[in-house]
Formats: C-alpha cells, structure tokens, sequence
C-alpha cells in the first residue's frame, strides 16, 4: 500500500511536468516568449516544493563516494575546457555575443541558473525517494531529458533530412546522455556534482568573453564524450567501492577500454564537423542503389583546386541547398570552367542540370552501410505529421 501510495506521488510529479512541457511548446513559448524562461522557472520552484511535500526530502552529506566522484568531474570539466580551447588556437575563436555588463549578465543567467537548480533538485528529490525503482528513475531521467529538449530546442524543417540529423546529432542525443549521466551521479552521489556539472557546461558559454569556433557538430561531440567518459570513470569507482575494492583516487588510471572509446568518440567528432579533410553524410534516397543505399553513410573527401576529377568518380554537391550523392557521368564546361553531368547509378538517365565545379563538396571514398537509418526514419516520421 505504501509502494503504490508513492507511485501514485511519483506519476503526479510526472504527470505535471509533462504536461506543462507540451503546454510550454505549443502555448507558452509562441505567445510569452520574452518571459518564457522565467515562467519555467516558477513552475519549477512549484514542482520542486510539491516534490518535498509529497516524497520528502533526505539531507545530502558530503561522503567518501561524493568526494571522488566530484574529482572525477572537476577533472574532466578541465580537460573538456583544455580542448576545447586547444582547439581554438587552431580553428579560432569566437567574441561572445552576450553582453560583458553585470547587469545584462545577470539577466541572462538568472533564468538558465533557476531552471538547473531546481531542475537539480527535483531530481535529487525524486531519486532519493525511489532508490529501489532504478527502471523508474531511468524513465525519469528520460522525461526530464525530454522536458529539456522541448524548452531547448530550435525549430526545425522536419522534411529535411539534414536538419533532423542536425537536431539528433546537436541537441537531442546529448541531453538525453546527460540527463541520464546526471541521474547516476545524484543516485551515488546526491545533487551537489550533478548540479556543478550542469552550472558549469550549461551556462560557460554566457560568461567567457571569448568561445573557441569548434561548430555545433564537435562541440555536440563534445557534449556527448564528456559525460560518457565521467560515467565509465566514476562507474568504476562505484564498483570498486561496491566490492569493497580499495581504491585511490591519486593513483587512478584509465582503464584499457577508454583507449578505444576515445577513438571511437574522436574519429566521429572529426568526421561529422566538418572541419577535417574527410566528413560523413547520410543518404536519404536510394539513387546510387546497388552501390550506396538508402540507410548508408558516406565518408567525403573534400576537393581543392589541385584535384582531378573524372568520369566515373562519385561526388557530393550542392543542389537548392541539398546535398546530393551522385556520379560523375560526363565531363561539362559551364561559363568557360569544368563542369559535370552527373547520374544516379539506379536511375535511367542522367540528371537534368550541370553541376559547376565550385557546388562540389567532395569525392566519395567510403561507404558505412546503414548507420544513418536512425535520422531517415526520424525525418519521414515528422514529415509525415
């Protein structure tokens, strides 16, 4: 009776922080944008008290777990910056479009800083009161996953397959890491690192005058790594701790599975940016069927003035701002510069346009079958609504 007493609690806390999620997308933003974020903060303050009142609250001591767990995230929120950073001096730098003034400062952390705290504590409340419902506490994290991305999100064209994978790529996948990261942490470790993590990543870029030009794509990276790679660290010590494995924390080592996580997060980070001199795209169609299919990713390797081009090559190009897979069928002059007729290896006849040089983005060099599947079926999904 107690247990479904406190269920019953639990699915009220959900029920209305869903409800005011689809409230906010569909009424609030379009109609109060400008006090947008503060009527979001309100309402957290509301919920967050509802959630004392109806599960209580347990008092958050700073133990031995809590202690390495926080060095664990210090370390590497200094390691990101470092990158981050590092990578600056090679890409360049951007001047923070947010105001210096303490005033304008003020305005613009207010809110962001509200919504975490309180954020924070709902989760911190919930989860402590449910430690023996972890299948619940992950469909929690997940609903809070959700309730950012709706407050977060920028709008989208739901019919171009770029974009769906923009908002996969940039917002969805990692919020939903984090989130889940997050609620890990305060399961083993209570509100105080989960909430230093999010104040820090989730608010750096209003304050430092300067941000490193990294693009959206590897600064998704990113924010996808470094929760990961606190998660396979700080699981670890918890384990270790759990099997009553002494363990200390200036002598840690990385364990043998990072090395291949870390490449792995790296080589996606490089080719997905764009930045490198190879990239990868999905196809969406199945023109170039047998070769490259519908589902299939294709790395890219970008062209130069120097690069030779032939009947034959298959090449990425720009048409009305969609990126097509085509190959080259014959060699065209457009303006008096070389230009090509390009064909889909599936279709009948050849394309009806000439491609001029200056569209094409690159030479196909490899194909990685299926791995795109996820984005096509989330772009036809939302086309079709």
């Amino acid at each position: 009776m107690f247990k479904s007493k406190r269920m019953l609690k639990n699915y009220l806390i959900c029920f209305l922080i869903l409800a005011y999620t689809l409230v906010y997308k569909f009424f609030i933003f379009s109609n109060f944008m400008k006090y947008s974020s503060l009527i979001t903060a309100s309402f957290l303050v509301v919920v967050f008290g509802l959630s004392i009142i109806l599960l209580g609250i347990r008092k958050d001591k700073i133990g031995y777990m809590s202690q390495n767990l926080l060095r664990v995230v210090v370390l590497y929120l200094g390691l990101a910056f470092l990158i981050m950073y590092g990578l600056g001096f090679i890409i360049g730098f951007l001047r923070n479009a947010y105001s210096r003034s303490f005033t304008t400062l003020f305005d613009n952390l207010f809110a962001p800083v509200m919504v975490i705290l309180f954020v924070e504590g709902i989760r911190y409340v919930v989860i402590w009161a449910n430690r023996d419902k972890k299948i619940f506490l992950v469909l929690f994290s997940l609903l809070l996953a959700f309730f950012e991305i709706m407050i977060t999100a920028r709008s989208v064209d739901y019919s171009s397959l770029a974009s769906v994978f923009s908002l996969f790529a940039t917002i969805i996948l990692p919020v939903i890491i984090k989130n889940l990261v997050m609620s890990y942490l305060c399961y083993h470790s209570g509100y105080r690192v989960p909430l230093i993590y999010r104040l820090v990543m989730d608010t750096y870029f209003i304050i430092v005058p300067i941000l490193p030009n990294i693009g959206e794509y590897l600064n998704s990276m990113i924010l996808i790594a470094l929760p990961l790679l606190i998660y396979i660290h700080c699981f670890t010590l918890v384990d270790e701790r759990t099997h009553k494995v002494e363990h200390v924390f200036e002598t840690y080592q990385f364990s043998i599975l990072d090395i291949p996580t870390t490449i792995v997060i790296v080589t996606l980070a490089a080719l997905i940016s764009g930045f490198f001199p190879h990239y990868m795209i999905g196809i969406g169609s199945s023109s170039m069927s047998p070769n490259i299919n519908r589902g299939d990713a294709v790395i890219i390797k970008k062209i130069n003035k120097n690069t030779k081009l032939k009947v034959g090559d298959i090449i990425a190009y720009k048409e009305d701002k969609i990126t097509i897979v085509h190959r080259i069928h014959e060699l065209q002059t457009y303006k008096n510069k070389e230009a090509y007729l390009t064909k889909g290896d599936a279709n009948n006849g050849a394309d009806n346009y000439i491609v001029p040089r200056d569209h094409v983005k690159g030479v196909i060099k490899l194909r990685v079958p299926f791995i795109a599947y996820p984005t096509i079926w989330l772009s036809e999904m939302f086309k079709k609504r």
